[in-house]
């Protein structure tokens, strides 16, 4: 904590964001818009934070308090997203 690294709130801000998106999805879905390209891009940006997240918590080890953050918010944004993806019916 002696450092201005700032890189684990950005990470937690983003992560909070990225739970989001399945409920912004499913209400231009049920617009009938036609998102397909958007979810794609949104389930390679999902797995990229979830890369981020799984090194940030290395970089932090057990003891940090941060990687109880950075755990349980990349968590809730995979619970997510693999929720809303369930809901598509769709395997990708």
């Amino acid at each position: 904590m002696m450092s201005k690294d700032d890189s684990v709130p950005r990470l937690l801000e983003a992560l909070a964001e990225a739970k989001t998106w399945p409920e912004r999805f499913k209400a231009q879905l049920e617009a009938g818009a036609d998102i397909r390209h958007e979810i794609s891009e949104a389930g390679k940006r999902i797995e990229a934070l979830e890369e981020q997240a799984k090194e940030a918590m290395k970089r932090l080890g057990c003891v940090s308090p941060q990687t109880r953050s950075v755990y349980h918010g990349m968590a809730d944004m995979l619970i997510n997203w693999q929720t809303f993806r369930d809901s598509l019916g769709e395997t990708t």
